[in-house]
């Protein structure tokens, strides 16, 4: 199929392309048959809610041969440091600590190449913003056009464009809450939106403004030296994402159980 290519609006012969990079499912397929549910689930209208069953992560006819590659290099980077799928991995934690109530864990990274993961963050965001497969909160068109061209350029910005604060989520075990993908969506952080996308127990919360929030909460994003900071958490802490949860969880139980009726 040809089209216009979504990174470098040239027209040309397009690849499927994932919107959620493959490796990030790994722990969400079922093992026999490998497939995984999708679920779209509005809290305030369980009519809009749906469901399907799908066998590969959700892809769209995006991107041209040429700049499908030059998003693989950087998603073989992310794959081989966030889920060490190699050996090749020199990103480690310099330093851990806990708070005293047990909810919060602070996980101090150094060794990450700064372009190479900045730019695997900021093609997962754009890839979000721009796909019809994902139900994203609509974002304003010049932080779509700033990433689109940045990405183009292979340009990682500075640490504070688009920021990105990534979160794990723990239960009580201390096991990371996984195995699933939620839809984005949006929260209102201190002068500026976050678009949060939570994959298989880790959230990307991205902050679209981020050169305007205090500088306190920009120690967690990834700077040019490397270092980087994961927040872990309990997942009960978190009373509105527990709420999408029970909401996606309430309304598939319903699903399967309509369905074997």
């Amino acid at each position: 199929m040809t089209g216009t290519c979504k990174l470098c609006l040239n027209e040309s012969e397009l690849k499927q392309s994932h919107i959620i990079p493959e490796f990030m499912y790994q722990n969400v397929y079922d093992e026999n048959p490998k497939r995984f549910y999708s679920l779209n689930v509005v809290l305030d209208n369980d009519g809009q809610s749906s469901s399907k069953i799908l066998q590969k992560g959700v892809r769209e006819r995006l991107l041209c041969e040429e700049c499908e590659g030059k998003f693989s290099k950087y998603e073989d980077y992310a794959a081989e440091t966030i889920y060490a799928k190699r050996n090749r991995n020199k990103a480690y934690i310099a330093k851990s600590s806990v708070s005293a109530d047990g909810i919060y864990f602070l996980y101090e990274y150094e060794g990450f190449s700064y372009k190479e993961f900045k730019i695997f963050l900021m093609s997962l965001l754009w890839r979000v913003i721009i796909s019809e497969s994902y139900h994203t909160p609509e974002i304003d068109a010049k932080f779509v056009e700033q990433l689109r061209t940045a990405l183009h350029n292979e340009n990682p910005l500075d640490y504070d464009d688009f920021g990105c604060l990534v979160q794990v989520l723990k239960d009580r075990t201390g096991q990371i809450v996984g195995k699933l993908i939620l839809q984005p969506y949006m929260t209102g952080g201190v002068n500026s939106d976050v678009l949060n996308i939570l994959i298989d127990g880790f959230v990307y919360s991205f902050y679209l403004q981020s050169k305007m929030i205090p500088e306190s909460q920009k120690t967690p994003f990834l700077k040019q030296d490397g270092k980087m900071e994961i927040i872990g958490r309990l997942l009960e802490a978190d009373r509105g994402l527990v709420d999408k949860l029970k909401a996606a969880f309430d309304f598939f139980t319903k699903k399967i159980k309509n369905n074997g009726s």
